[in-house]
């Protein structure tokens, strides 16, 4: 089967054949994980992309026209589903900020003792988890949360890439919902 072009496969794999649809993600996952993995960093997430673009051409392979080569439709569904998994991890960042930020600050309506106490106890572990991060992580959430800066003018006071910015931004809002838990 591996001898088969990939047309030739994907019309087995249309008839349901999973030995044809393991031989397709043998070709093709090395690059796709290459690809998704230089644009989010992180290999876990990357892995989980991946899983979802063979899950959906599975799901899909009755639906799908392949003239040559499956790798076009594999790259888009795979592009796609970066920018979906960046703006489903926007959100979680703005939920989270949501989350932290009354903390730094008096809640509104804030009455009781238990809430003050609570804000406070919330607000130093805040503190001392940004305190734990290393130092380009600890700048970029600092000037970026703290100071309100773009991505961008984080990038160029720290002279790193945008990309690194918001990994850094993004790794560090995940380090402080896991302590939030």
């Amino acid at each position: 089967m591996r001898d088969l072009s990939d047309k030739e496969l994907f019309d087995i794999v249309r008839e349901g054949n999973t030995q044809a649809f393991s031989v397709l993600f043998d070709r093709y996952a090395d690059i796709l994980l290459s690809f998704i993995l230089k644009r989010i960093g992180s290999i876990t997430d990357a892995e989980d992309i991946l899983q979802e673009v063979f899950t959906s051409l599975w799901n899909r392979r009755y639906k799908i026209e392949i003239e040559e080569s499956i790798y076009p439709y594999l790259f888009k569904a795979a592009k796609y589903e970066v920018i979906d998994w960046m703006a489903r991890d926007q959100k979680r960042i703005s939920y989270f900020e949501r989350l932290v930020f009354p903390l730094t600050n008096e809640p509104v309506g804030a009455s009781n003792s238990d809430e003050k106490l609570m804000v406070k106890e919330l607000s130093f572990l805040l503190d001392n988890e940004v305190a734990k991060m290393p130092s380009t992580m600890q700048s970029a959430f600092n000037l970026s949360r703290i100071e309100g800066l773009s991505i961008k003018e984080i990038a160029f006071r720290l002279s790193i890439s945008e990309q690194t910015v918001k990994n850094n931004i993004s790794l560090a809002l995940s380090r402080l919902k896991l302590k939030a838990k």
